[in-house]
């Protein structure tokens, strides 16, 4: 069997299910035995680093690193940022002529959090599924000196963020839960197993990448063995080199089973 060395957890879907936002016991216990074998564990995630330990689960890993909105922010153990990216002011521009035509908000992720205009449904709805109170978040007018690593974009659980994606130079990144990521353009969870393996000198060919969702997709190609979770899109199902259960079945379980890292 190969033996990997590093290994990247995508959050939503892959280590906390969608019900509860909880990590397993099995899952929990693997992770414990990956570090006890000197393996590096990673998180690689949507969300900022703050925003991870909120959540006492998480909080409680010593994880080996963070890759954090979709790859515009990573840092080491330590939480030391070792990469950070903003938005350029055209892109910044663009957003808000997208956000103001279609009067929608959008929630940007810089040194803090704003909602450049008031909530709507769609967004209401969004902080249902991470169950977050809407009304914790900063509502105000963007100002010229702002800076953002990532946005958020709201619209109907099947939209494709038609108007977002005419932006140039960046990507979108839709989900089923009324969101879609918005980030700039080359800057994905890949180039945060690039980053990392550069960190620590280890090859990208002895890590695995776990995900389920579309902005894993560049990780798991990235990675030396990409696992899909079972009920994680279709797209990242076709160019993953394993398809393990559903995150209620404890994929991350199996998959390191059958590549003998347990």
């Amino acid at each position: 069997m190969k033996e990997f060395q590093m290994f990247f957890f995508d959050v939503d879907g892959t280590l906390l299910d969608n019900r509860n936002h909880r990590i397993s016991p099995a899952v929990m216990e693997a992770l414990t035995r990956l570090q006890k074998n000197g393996k590096k564990i990673v998180i690689s995630s949507g969300r900022d680093v703050n925003t991870i330990l909120t959540m006492p689960q998480l909080a409680a890993i010593a994880w080996d690193g963070y890759i954090c909105r979709n790859g515009s922010v990573i840092a080491d153990a330590q939480k030391t940022e070792l990469f950070r990216v903003f938005f350029d002011q055209a892109t910044m521009a663009g957003l808000e002529a997208v956000s103001a035509q279609l009067h929608s908000p959008i929630q940007y992720m810089g040194h803090d959090d704003w909602l450049n205009c008031p909530p709507t449904s769609d967004f209401i709805a969004a902080c249902e599924f991470f169950h977050r109170d809407p009304a914790v978040i900063d509502v105000r007018a963007t100002r010229p000196d702002d800076q953002a690593t990532m946005a958020l974009a709201f619209d109907a659980a099947d939209s494709d963020y038609a108007a977002y994606r005419t932006i140039p130079g960046l990507t979108v990144l839709p989900t089923p839960f009324h969101y879609a990521d918005l980030v700039l353009r080359g800057i994905d969870k890949g180039v945060g197993i690039a980053r990392l393996c550069q960190h620590f000198h280890i090859d990208p060919q002895a890590t695995m990448a776990f995900g389920d969702g579309i902005n894993d997709l560049e990780m798991l190609q990235a990675a030396g063995a990409g696992v899909a979770m079972g009920q994680g899109r279709e797209e990242i199902k076709a160019i993953a080199d394993y398809v393990t259960d559903s995150v209620d079945r404890d994929g991350i379980v199996t998959a390191l089973q059958a590549f003998g890292q347990l």
